[in-house]
């Protein structure tokens, strides 16, 4: 099997899980409660059923491994990114994580999430001001961010409540910085219910140079802002 064909096998995978939880998203409270958790990600039942579907052996073992550190992340019992203390910031994850081509030595996938932390917030540091938006990004598995970036990192964003939109780079601001990559940014949202939008690029360290790799497909946040 191909390159090609492996790396499609890995999105069908991952995009399934991410369906899920988008697809819950959408369903009325009654049921949204059965197959989300307190935090609004996908339940065990819906955890343990992808990872069932994964077993087959129609599977490759790369989009396998892949789908896992998903379902990890989704538990709680992955590789973390940025930690959240105790009584820290409210946050609001993006609708599913996304993968970064070719981040992880320079040929790897890498799972890569998103979290929004509504203000006012310690963290991301330097801190986000009342009725703006931070936002971090990390891409789990791979290196530092590199100090130069081939292709910027963007959350574009639209506030309906107050007519604001908007395109905040991401930048490394020293958080982890031996890896995984994370990038943060803050925006001018303005209080309301902001949607936003993933896209563009990544440069990461790898043994010997760096690594270039792109969001594979966008990804979803719906977050209120205080």
């Amino acid at each position: 099997m191909n390159r090609r064909t492996t790396s499609r096998f890995a999105r069908r995978s991952l995009v399934a899980l991410g369906a899920a939880a988008l697809a819950a998203t959408a369903l009325p409270a009654s049921a949204n409660a059965q197959v989300l958790d307190e935090l609004g990600r996908p339940n065990e039942q819906v955890l343990g059923s992808v990872e069932g579907a994964i077993q087959n052996p129609a599977v490759p073992e790369d989009a396998r491994a892949t789908a896992q550190r998903l379902i990890d992340f989704f538990r709680g019992t992955g590789e973390p990114g940025v930690g959240i203390p105790e009584n820290g910031p409210a946050i609001s994850q993006f609708l599913y994580p996304t993968i970064m081509n070719n981040c992880i030595d320079g040929t790897s996938g890498a799972v890569g999430t998103i979290t929004a932390v509504p203000g006012p917030a310690n963290l991301p540091l330097p801190g986000v001001p009342e009725h703006q938006t931070g936002f971090v990004f990390t891409a789990l598995g791979t290196g530092g961010a590199a100090d130069e970036q081939a292709e910027p990192l963007v959350v574009d964003w639209v506030n309906p409540n107050n007519g604001r939109t908007g395109s905040t780079v991401l930048g490394y601001n020293g958080v982890n910085p031996d890896g995984p990559a994370t990038m943060t940014g803050v925006a001018d949202t303005g209080a309301g219910q902001v949607l936003a939008v993933l896209r563009g690029g990544l440069t990461t360290k790898i043994e010997g140079g760096v690594a270039n790799c792109r969001v594979a497909y966008p990804t979803v946040g719906i977050i209120p802002v205080g």
